[in-house]
């Protein structure tokens, strides 16, 4: 996933679909669908319909995804009526959650991002498939080659609910730290005034006051996501349940949760924080950045400076970097992807339970996951967007490789590997395609500035994997699964408390809570449920994976 708005659309990685406004609209559809609208099977064709997001483009009607439709029915010797029902990505998780609830799903759909399908299996609505792993060969093979893939699918009663998306490794298995999320700074205001892209705390905040007095009627610092990540893992934590490398706890409970809250209500009080921080959209801090009203985001996706900068095309430099270190914990833990063995994504797929012709459909489903199938939907046409090089390898053509935006270019053609578009159903990438396509990313590590696609930057290919000191211990925590009733308790007790700690989290940052009241806060936060009982459920589980 090589950006934010892929990240929506796939899966890293953000629909009242009871009706078609809002998504596509039904002219659309009807091009993205053969004849018939109906699920099922008659006169030899497999019709199924199927929700997905998209980022506003014709996916069905692309090169691409007109030739996939090709392909898949030479493969399957049959029409294949495709009733697409797609959803802008910023909408896409509410709308799903809607469809959901209101039981009104289509044969096959990519759930919201993140999704606990445990009540979806418990209500009967999806389709349980380890029953049709003989329909599946390349899907159970690719899950046999991912550490733990098995185990990550199923629960703990060893059933399966859902496909996975799933990404072939794009760096060596040994070096090439590929990092999701980092800080980003206006490099070009920071070197007019020359000031040093932050290393650590200290310098971060000096920094920001520095902006201030030059531009005091602006606010120097915000975050994407609304959320404080930056602070969170430089103090080596989360603000939720995670593992420590040894047991799973609670992020809020230890010291540095309270740090992190009191560095950012520092920035906030003396105005470095911009207040709308919780509130701002990506379409509001695009224009905000665009427009000098920020300077410094604590957390940003790893290829939007890039795409920022190319935008405002006017001198304005936006560049990543690392996390800054709080020296108090050490190196700051950085979030990494798996990029250097076969890996699952985060999108996952499920099909109605009442989808007419689960067979079929889980068959097509598995030919998703075959290599002729994964690159033509990631690099495209072999001789129109690609070519094989002299390693045997595909590369991508010059007119697209040498294009101002090679993302854009590969709009026309419609590759996943593009700007903007997912054909197919979305379920199966090279990620290598994405290291060949990337176009100029402006970095910043270890103090040097370089303008250069992350994925080639030297610093980031150099470091070891998977032992570095960016590593955090969450990178490699077991694959836990929870039963049903297991999962229910859980969220039973810990969704009123998420819901009042994020709240209150806000209110100390802006200065609302006093931290002399933070004991009471945290007697609060453990009255509200049995959050010991919580962690034994979590380490049960983990008990259990390593066990076997």
């Amino acid at each position: 996933m090589k950006n934010k708005a892929k990240l929506a659309s796939l899966a890293a990685v953000s629909m009242l679909a009871l009706t078609v406004a809002g998504c596509k609209s039904s002219d659309d559809q009807a091009a993205g669908s053969a004849s018939s609208s109906a699920s099922g099977n008659s006169g030899g064709t497999l019709s199924f319909s199927v929700t997905l997001p998209s980022n506003g483009v014709d996916n069905a009607g692309s090169m691409v995804g007109q030739e996939w439709l090709k392909q898949m029915e030479a493969k399957l010797g049959k029409k294949i009526d495709i009733k697409y029902n797609y959803i802008p990505a910023s909408e896409y998780d509410e709308k799903v959650k809607l469809m959901i609830a209101s039981d009104d799903l289509p044969d096959l759909f990519m759930t919201p991002l993140f999704y606990d399908t445990t009540d979806m299996a418990k209500q009967g609505q999806i389709l349980e498939l380890s029953q049709y792993e003989k329909d599946m060969p390349n899907y159970m093979n690719y899950l046999n080659s991912v550490k733990n893939g098995l185990a990550r699918v199923t629960n703990a009663d060893g059933k399966m609910y859902k496909f996975m998306e799933t990404s072939r490794p794009r760096f060596p298995a040994d070096s090439g730290m590929l990092i999701q999320n980092g800080s980003s700074y206006r490099y070009d205001v920071f070197k007019d005034n020359n000031i040093k892209i932050p290393q650590t705390f200290d310098e971060f905040y000096d920094a920001a006051k520095k902006l201030k007095q030059l531009y005091p009627d602006k606010y120097p610092v915000n975050t994407r996501w609304n959320d404080l990540r930056m602070l969170f893992s430089a103090d080596h934590i989360k603000a939720d349940i995670f593992w420590d490398g040894s047991k799973y706890e609670y992020g809020i409970f230890d010291d540095g949760y309270k740090d992190a809250l009191q560095f950012a209500n520092k920035l906030y009080s003396e105005k470095l924080l911009d207040p709308e921080y919780t509130i701002d959209t990506d379409d509001t801090l695009k224009k905000k950045l665009l427009n000098g009203d920020n300077f410094m985001m604590m957390a940003d996706w790893f290829t939007t400076p890039g795409d920022y900068t190319r935008t405002a095309n006017d001198g304005k430099i936006f560049a990543i970097s690392l996390y800054p270190d709080n020296p108090k914990y050490g190196t700051a833990w950085q979030e990494v992807a798996n990029v250097n063995t076969p890996d699952l994504g985060w999108a996952q797929f499920c099909i109605s339970s009442k989808a007419k012709n689960p067979e079929e459909l889980i068959k097509f489903i598995d030919l998703q996951y075959t290599d002729d199938v994964t690159r033509l939907l990631s690099w495209g046409i072999e001789g129109t967007t690609y070519k094989i090089g002299d390693d045997g390898k595909p590369t991508f053509v010059d007119s697209i490789k040498n294009a101002p935006d090679p993302w854009v270019e590969g709009d026309k053609y419609g590759m996943r590997a593009s700007k903007k578009h997912s054909p197919g159903l979305q379920m199966s990438v090279d990620s290598t395609a994405f290291v060949d396509f990337a176009p100029k990313d402006y970095t910043v590590f270890e103090g040097k500035y370089e303008e250069v696609p992350i994925e080639k930057s030297p610093f980031i290919r150099s470091l070891p994997m998977p032992s570095n000191k960016y590593i955090a211990p969450w990178f490699s925590e077991p694959p836990i699964q929870f039963t049903p009733d297991e999962s229910q308790q859980i969220s039973e007790i810990m969704n009123p408390v998420k819901t009042f700690v994020t709240e209150e989290q806000a209110k100390f940052v802006s200065g609302k809570n006093s931290f002399d009241d933070w004991s009471k806060f945290i007697d609060k936060v453990k009255k509200m449920g049995d959050i010991d009982k919580v962690l034994k459920i979590y380490n049960d589980a983990a008990q259990r994976v390593q066990s076997k």
